[in-house]
């Protein structure tokens, strides 16, 4: 038993210095670990920034800001169709080739004629006229470049055009003012451009400026279906 003892002491002495060390050791990996992090600061506006831009939920916040932005153009774009539906554009009377044919004076007692006498309108500009020619009977009131012709009294329009305002002469800015006999008997207007695009707008602004929607008409196809069908051509000079 004297043998054990200075082992059981020795063993003792080894486990009572490992115990005190303990603490030691722990405080040196707490230590190192912290001289390990890193010291830069993270508190500044760019790290911010920078931490969230990185962020997983930032796509998905762009995603529903662009498709809120979609939404948005999309109601836009179906308003505007709504307002282009409701126009008064779209209730004008639709001419086509073979009745515009018909409405036009002919040397032939044997052709049909049109009921009714028909003002024709080419709203494109000189230069076009000057290369395509024009509608027979037609006369040239630019809509591009002069807008406000058909809100013009009879004499200024006659002064700046050289010709008669269409229509007026007839009653036709005035519909508040003719009786059931002169509308009857008064023409029809029928406007015509490139393509229709212009001549659906100056429809609507002969409305605006007087005109009787009644009386007021589109070519549709415009100058475009006339050519293609070989309708009649007539030389267009400019009247300085």
């Amino acid at each position: 038993m004297s043998s054990l003892l200075p082992i059981q002491r020795r063993s003792a002495a080894l486990l009572t210095r490992a115990i005190k060390q303990v603490p030691t050791a722990r405080r040196s990996i707490l230590t190192g670990a912290t001289r390990q992090l890193p010291t830069r600061p993270c508190s500044s506006s760019s790290s911010i920034l920078r931490l969230a831009s990185q962020s997983p939920c930032l796509p998905q916040f762009q995603s529903q800001q662009q498709q809120q932005q979609q939404q948005q153009q999309q109601q836009q774009q179906q308003q505007l169709r709504r307002n282009s539906t409701n126009s008064p554009g779209e209730g004008f009377k639709q001419w086509g080739f073979e009745e515009i044919t018909t409405a036009l004076p002919s040397t032939n007692p044997s052709s049909p004629q049109h009921p009714k006498p028909l003002i024709l309108i080419d709203v494109r500009e000189p230069a076009e006229l000057t290369a395509t020619g024009i509608i027979p009977t037609a006369v040239n009131v630019p809509l591009a470049s002069q807008p406000d012709a058909l809100f013009l009294t009879p004499d200024e329009f006659e002064t700046r055009f050289g010709f008669p305002k269409p229509g007026a002469e007839e009653g036709g800015s005035g519909a508040g003012t003719e009786d059931a006999g002169a509308a009857a008997a008064a023409p029809e207007i029928v406007f015509y451009c490139k393509a229709g695009v212009r001549a659906r707008a100056a429809a609507q602004l002969a409305v605006q400026a007087g005109y009787d929607a009644a009386r007021v008409g589109v070519y549709e196809g415009s100058w475009l279906d006339w050519a293609d069908r070989g309708g009649k051509v007539e030389r267009w000079e400019r009247d300085d």
